[in-house]
């Protein structure tokens, strides 16, 4: 019996299509392991976060934020301070 490669106690019953990671079904988020589901960009849901934004805190892809000097703000926070400078 394949162990979860998450948890380690339960059997994997399922495979990530991301990662390739076998896991239980504690550790699925519907689609994929709940380490990739932690990962993914929190705007569009599809590609893995490269930051996390500068003032909201949420973990971005690159198509989802823009880079703002060493950091990266989300376009909805960059879209709020657009809004807030006019």
């Amino acid at each position: 019996m394949e162990l979860c490669q998450i948890c380690g106690f339960e059997k994997a019953e399922l495979r990530c299509p991301r990662c390739g990671r076998r896991v239980c079904r504690h550790d699925w988020a519907g689609d994929r392991c709940a380490v990739c589901d932690s990962t993914l960009c929190r705007l569009c849901g599809r590609f893995f976060a490269v930051s996390t934004c500068a003032i909201c805190g949420r973990p971005v892809c690159d198509g989802c934020s823009i880079r703002v000097g060493l950091g990266r703000v989300c376009r909805e926070c960059a879209g709020l301070l657009e809004k807030l400078g006019k």
